[in-house]
């Protein structure tokens, strides 16, 4: 392959930035979630939502506008008011139903507040979303028809930053509308590409590497071949079956188990591994001050749905964006109305600790979940043995056996922990090998942490590393 020359890489990088700035987009929202959740209860049922000033307004233009011609009332994208959609889709444009895109004309709104987001695109600052209003104008040079499409978009209210768009159409040109929206959106969202690294929604990050790989995740043979051969057979066969059917090749898995059986592990391993296999990868992340929004997954979403390749999306601890008002928008994606349509196939790969919290709408409804793994604590001594020994790595000795059936029905992390803890004992004690009974007394003082109740902050001896007397130094370099 040749070598790219500077014009393609400058190129690429502004690709990777208008990227960038699409999966994690500034934050503008302002205050507490559940302070805008009491003013919308604290809202006079007399005034009516945004939404419903929009439709009242639109229908008073239509009305002048194009008398006696019926029409319908709908929820539109607000893509389609994006400021770069509209100068990128030219006048001109032949869209589906054989019609042409002719332009618009700004229209004089008094319930709606004309402003504008911005972001990077490239190595320019652009202007992005916009509420305003306007009349889409389109013709069919056929049958020599032209008709136009009454648009308002809005800010939801004074708390949140979400647009809300309605639009008035003739129903006969639904068709013509609905490529319009896509086309609109097509421009709007960047196509990510295949890279080495992880793309991330959320989070204070915008990629990330993984390291873990399918040999060191440990744990019963048959789950995690079964995890594998399901995720593999999906993307190897399983796509073009959904296709057959007419199903949206869009599966999702569930792992379930308690905290510390090593589900975030499972993810980073199978990550690693779909981009070894020139897959994509998103990771789904609530670690930012926005939390677990659906706003994310819908952004993930969005991103899977125009990748054009193989892509894994994997969305840790899913249970937290079952709440409210999501849990619903949640369940029509998890229904596939909303699911991404990438004709290389998704695969989600959700996890939870608290599969309780998650009720039987999504458990028991063939479809939402296509299978739920149980990732169990430790259910063995011979798998407890292989992890104990996989921790010790170098320092394992025959001898640390005697500890292992204090690890069965404890979940991995706890394995890990205490192999940690033992070496950093030794080590701390200027000694390369650990015994074992530094290992015994770092499982005792684990287990004897995972015991305390809330009151442990008025014992006064520290957790972890036991207290030591200090090291003395060699001789002639004694403290004097």
């Amino acid at each position: 392959m040749g070598q790219q020359g500077p014009s393609n890489n400058r190129q690429n990088n502004r690709r990777r930035r208008a990227l960038k700035s699409f999966l994690n987009p500034p934050r503008r929202r302002s205050g507490n979630y559940r302070i805008r959740k009491q003013r919308h209860k604290r809202r006079d049922k007399d005034v009516p939502m945004q939404y419903e000033r929009l439709v009242q307004w639109a229908t008073k233009i239509w009305k002048e506008r194009n008398p006696d011609k019926p029409y319908v009332t709908i929820w539109a994208s607000a893509e389609c008011s994006n400021r770069i959609a509209q100068q990128q889709v030219k006048p001109g444009r032949r869209l589906k139903g054989r019609a042409r895109y002719e332009g618009l004309e700004p229209l004089d709104a008094p319930v709606i507040v004309p402003i504008s987001d911005y972001s990077a695109r490239g190595k320019q600052t652009v202007l992005t979303s916009t509420a305003g209003a306007m009349a889409y104008k389109f013709s069919i040079p056929e049958s020599g028809e032209h008709f136009e499409v009454i648009y308002a978009s809005s800010y939801f209210d004074d708390d949140v930053q979400d647009l809300t768009a309605i639009a008035l159409v003739e129903e006969r040109y639904l068709e013509t509308w609905a490529a319009f929206e896509a086309l609109c959106g097509r421009v709007v969202r960047p196509r990510i590409q295949r890279r080495r690294d992880v793309y991330i929604i959320g989070g204070t990050d915008a990629f990330f590497d993984p390291v873990v790989e399918w040999s060191d995740v440990i744990l019963d043979e048959s789950l995690k071949h079964d995890i594998f051969d399901d995720i593999e057979a999906f993307f190897s066969e399983g796509v073009d079956i959904y296709r057959k059917l007419k199903l949206t090749p869009f599966r999702k898995l569930l792992l379930a188990g308690v905290p510390g059986t090593g589900k975030t592990m499972l993810c980073a391993a199978l990550a690693k591994h779909a981009l070894n296999r020139r897959r994509i990868v998103v990771y789904v992340s609530g670690s930012d001050r926005d939390g677990a929004t659906f706003e994310k997954i819908q952004r993930a979403f969005q991103a899977v749905a125009n990748a054009r390749f193989p892509t894994l999306l994997i969305v840790e601890e899913i249970d937290a964006y079952l709440r409210g008002d999501d849990k619903a928008r949640i369940l029509n994606v998890l229904d596939g109305i909303e699911s991404p349509n990438n004709p290389k196939g998704t695969l989600m790969l959700a996890t939870t600790n608290y599969p309780e919290v998650i009720d039987d709408r999504i458990f028991k409804r063939p479809g939402r979940l296509d299978r739920i793994f149980i990732v169990p604590t430790i259910e063995e001594e011979a798998l407890a043995e292989r992890m104990l020994r996989h921790y010790m790595a170098e320092q394992w000795l025959d001898d640390h056996r005697v500890v292992v059936p204090k690890l069965v029905s404890q979940p991995g992390a706890f394995v890990r922990e205490i192999a940690l803890h033992a070496r950093m004992l030794a080590a701390h004690e200027r000694k390369t090998v650990v015994t074992t009974d530094m290992l015994d007394k770092s499982v005792d003082s684990l287990l004897k942490q995972m015991r305390l109740d809330g009151n442990f902050l008025a014992q006064r001896r520290p957790l972890g590393l036991e207290a030591r007397p200090p090291i003395r130094r060699r001789a002639g370099l004694d403290d004097v």
